[in-house]
């Protein structure tokens, strides 16, 4: 009975040993862990604390590009059909439908034959009352015929005159003429077939210089007479980016209810471009005032509003800002009307997974003559 309560007091007395055991082990811990979590002395961080990299960039203002683009189709500078002054039998036709033609190059002629004739004879009367003329100028200068009688010779003069002067100029046109460097579109007529005055007989294009058509918006065309650069984009010509011309803005609606926009830019063979292939324009035109600028990269969005990371690299730390934007740039840009100064650095990528008040480190743009990160 005696060894019984002896062994229970022997049991009792270990088990408190352990529990005050264990209770300073937990004690021992917990000083442990306040300590490791605790600046140093000298005023550290915590070394455990960890340093996220971000890229940054420095707010910078200027001049806010409203960039636009439009559809449309390439058109001709002009596409003109020619025909004769005069009439009469085609003799000639000396082009074929997508021939090259010079300014000044024959292109069709009809038959002379009556033409050379009517010079002959009109000439002849010319000479004559010419001579006329001179004579009877002669008498009346000294007073020795009326002035009447000179005023119906010269009359007569000038008649015959024009007459032999304008069918020198119908024999001229007997010859068609190219009027500009182009190529010929369409034939009307052939060799032999009897041909009128102002009957077309082909139809020439002038590529020389080439046209974009777009159509746009009543709200956009203000915009659009401010242009500054625009540039064109013919996919199937494996053109892009070539710079064009703004040339003229419709001052009427068309029946869509749309503007008509021409552009121009000179044409060459190098283009391959050729008149009703799909085009697009990008036009850029300069906003009014000078506008903060940030890349839509550094824009993270909560509720209602629009916020950014602002490194300040005297305590690298970053800070959460909200800021206003008035619209979207060209370059994936942000304009900026609050909230943010010319510059100010923000955080451009990983944006989504920073705190504020959190320590960062910029990382630095590799040197251009660095190649390889060898130096």
């Amino acid at each position: 009975m005696q060894c019984s309560i002896r062994n229970r007091k022997n049991k009792t007395k270990n088990s408190h040993n352990k529990m005050k055991f264990r209770n300073i082990l937990l004690a021992i811990v917990a000083i442990a862990f306040a300590f490791t979590g605790c600046k140093s002395s000298n005023g550290d961080e915590p070394q455990t604390e960890a340093i996220k990299y971000v890229k940054v960039e420095t707010v910078a203002d200027g001049m806010v590009r409203n960039r636009m683009v439009f559809n449309g189709k390439i058109k001709e500078k002009s596409l003109t059909s020619l025909s004769f002054r005069v009439g009469g039998p085609l003799m000639k036709l000396r082009v074929e439908t997508g021939d090259f033609v010079r300014a000044g190059q024959v292109i069709a002629q009809i038959d002379k034959r009556d033409y050379q004739l009517q010079v002959q004879q009109t000439k002849a009367q010319f000479t004559q009352t010419e001579a006329e003329y001179k004579r009877y100028k002669q008498l009346v200068e000294q007073d020795k015929i009326p002035a009447n009688t000179f005023e119906r010779v010269q009359s007569g003069y000038l008649m015959a005159k024009t007459a032999y002067e304008n069918a020198q100029n119908q024999l001229k046109d007997t010859e068609l003429k190219a009027p500009f460097s182009g190529y010929v579109f369409e034939k009307f007529v052939e060799n032999h077939q009897t041909v009128g005055a102002g009957m077309p007989i082909v139809s020439v294009i002038d590529n020389s210089q080439l046209e974009a058509i777009v159509a746009v918006s009543e709200s956009q065309v203000k915009r659009i007479r401010n242009d500054k650069e625009s540039l064109l984009t013919v996919a199937n010509a494996g053109v892009n980016s070539l710079p064009d011309k703004l040339l003229s803005v419709s001052e009427k609606t068309m029946q869509d209810g749309l503007y008509e926009v021409k552009f121009s830019f000179k044409n060459n063979k190098e283009l391959n471009i050729a008149p009703g292939m799909t085009a697009e324009v990008t036009m850029y035109c300069d906003a009014q005032d000078n506008k903060i600028t940030i890349p839509g990269s550094a824009v993270f969005h909560e509720k209602t509003s629009d916020y950014v990371w602002v490194y300040n690299p005297g305590t690298s730390k970053i800070e959460k800002r909200e800021i206003k934007i008035s619209a979207v740039v060209s370059g994936g840009k942000a304009a900026v009307t609050s909230g943010i100064n010319n510059g100010e650095q923000v955080v451009t990528a990983g944006i989504h997974y920073l705190i504020d008040g959190q320590r960062v480190k910029p990382i630095e743009a590799p040197s251009v003559t660095n190649v390889g990160g060898l130096l």
